[in-house]
C-alpha cells in the first residue's frame, strides 16, 4: 500500500497531487502511447547557400537523439538579375530533378523527383489535413517564380512517420550512423522556360529536422512497431498508353501494403495531360476489378477526400480512409491495399487523344513496410 505523503492526492480530505511528473518510474509508463511520453523537437539541419543550377547536394545529417519525424526541405532562389523569365509547367517544384533518402544501411525509402514530392505533399495523407497545411503553394513561405528575376521560394516537406503516433518514425541517435539524402538539381533550362536579360539567382538549400524526442522517464520507451518504415517511390509503367484506345496498364511497385497510389499521365514530351479514360476507368487486382468509375466520379472524389485542385494528368487513389472520408496522418489502415511481390496491378479504360504519343503513366507509390505484422496492431496494443 503506497504511504500517504503531502505529494500524493486524498480526495477525501479535498486534496490533489503535487508529485512532480518527472518522477514516474518505466514501470508506470509501460503501457502509455509513445506520444503521451514523448515531445516533440526540431533542430536546424544543414544548409547551403549559393548554389548553382543542375549541381548535386549531398548534406551530412545531424543526429536528432530521438526518432526523425520527416524533414522540412526549404529551396529559395535569391539573386537573380533576369529582365524576363518565365516558369516551365512543373516549376518551381521540378527545381528537384532527384532525391533520394537513404537509412544509415544505404536503404531507399525515399525516391522522388521534385513534381513528385509535391504530390506527395498533397495526397500521402503525411503533411496536413483536408485543405488545410497540404498544398505547398498555400504556404505563406510559398513565392512563385518571379516574371523577372526568376527568383523563388518554396518548402517541401520530406515525410517519414505516417501518423501523429510517431509510427515509422526513424531512430537517429547514432552520430557515426547517419541517414543519407542526395539532391540533384535541375538546370535553369529545365525550371525556365524562358530565362534572358542578366543572370539566373542561385540556391539556397536548408533541410531542418523535427523528431520525437527520446522520453526522459522511460528512454527505452519507442514509438509502436518501431522499424517500420513508410516508403516512397517513382517508377514508370512499362507499357505505352496509345491514343483513342482502350488498354489495361500494369503498374509497378507491388509487394507490400500500398496506402496511396498517385498516377500521372504524360506524353511523350513530357508534358501532363488529361487523357485519361472518360466513362470507363478501373482499378484492378489481380485481374479482378475493384474500381469503375467516370473520370469526374473520380476527379470529385480527389477533391472529397483532400480538399484540393487537381492538378492536369494527376489521378489518385487511396487506402487512407479507414476511418473518415477525408485523408489525414489519423487512421487505422484497415483499407491498405495488401500486395505481394505477383500481384497484377492494373488501371484500364478508353484512353483519349493523345497529340503527343505514345504517353507513358508515371507511378508514385506510397508504401508501408510494417515491422511486426498486419500494420494496424499498433494500434489495437
Amino acid at each position: 500500500m503506497a504511504m500517504s505523503t503531502l505529494q500524493s492526492a486524498n480526495p477525501a480530505m479535498g486534496t490533489v497531487t503535487r508529485r512532480p511528473q518527472t518522477t514516474a518510474t518505466p514501470a508506470q509508463t509501460s503501457g502509455v502511447p509513445f506520444a503521451r511520453l514523448s515531445r516533440k523537437g526540431q533542430i536546424q539541419g544543414p544548409s547551403t547557400s549559393g548554389f548553382t543550377m543542375g549541381g548535386l547536394w549531398t548534406p551530412i545529417m545531424k543526429p536528432v537523439g530521438g526518432y526523425l519525424r520527416g524533414l522540412n526541405f526549404y529551396i529559395s532562389a535569391t539573386g537573380g538579375t533576369n529582365t524576363t523569365t518565365t516558369a516551365s509547367a512543373d516549376a518551381p517544384y521540378n527545381i528537384v530533378q532527384n532525391l533520394y533518402l537513404r537509412d544509415p544501411f544505404g536503404q531507399p525509402i525515399i525516391q522522388s523527383d521534385g513534381y513528385s514530392l509535391f504530390l506527395i505533399n498533397l495526397y500521402g495523407g503525411q503533411v496536413g489535413t483536408l485543405n488545410f497545411g497540404n498544398a505547398p503553394a498555400a504556404l505563406p513561405s510559398f513565392q512563385t517564380i518571379t516574371p523577372t528575376t526568376g527568383n523563388f521560394n518554396l518548402r517541401l516537406y520530406i515525410p517519414l512517420e505516417l501518423d501523429s503516433s510517431g509510427y515509422c518514425s526513424l531512430p537517429d541517435m547514432n552520430a557515426a550512423s547517419q541517414p543519407q539524402i542526395q539532391v540533384q538539381t535541375n538546370t535553369s533550362a529545365t525550371v525556365f522556360g524562358t530565362h534572358s536579360g542578366g543572370a539566373d539567382p542561385t540556391l539556397t538549400m536548408v533541410l531542418d529536422e523535427p523528431f520525437w524526442m527520446a522520453p526522459i522517464d522511460n528512454p527505452a520507451a519507442a514509438p509502436a512497431d518501431v522499424g517500420s518504415s513508410a516508403q516512397w517511390s517513382v517508377s514508370r509503367a512499362a507499357q505505352g498508353v496509345g491514343s483513342a484506345q482502350f488498354s489495361r496498364i500494369q503498374l509497378p511497385r507491388v509487394g507490400t501494403y500500398i496506402h496511396t497510389l498517385i498516377l500521372v499521365l504524360r506524353d511523350s514530351t513530357g508534358a501532363r495531360i488529361d487523357a485519361w479514360p472518360t466513362a470507363d476507368l478501373g482499378l484492378w487486382f489481380d485481374g479482378v476489378p475493384v474500381l469503375f468509375e467516370s473520370f469526374q466520379e473520380r476527379a470529385d472524389q480527389i477533391y472529397t477526400q483532400f480538399g484540393v485542385p487537381r492538378p492536369t494528368g494527376v489521378l489518385v487513389y487511396t487506402f487512407r480512409d479507414s476511418i473518415q472520408s477525408f485523408v489525414s496522418n489519423g487512421d487505422t489502415y484497415d483499407l491498405l491495399a495488401p500486395t505481394t511481390p505477383a500481384t497484377l496491378l492494373e488501371i484500364s479504360g478508353t484512353f483519349g487523344t493523345i497529340t503527343n504519343g505514345p504517353a507513358t503513366i508515371q507511378a508514385i507509390t506510397g508504401e508501408l513496410f510494417p515491422q511486426g505484422g498486419i500494420p494496424y496492431t499498433h494500434l489495437a496494443m
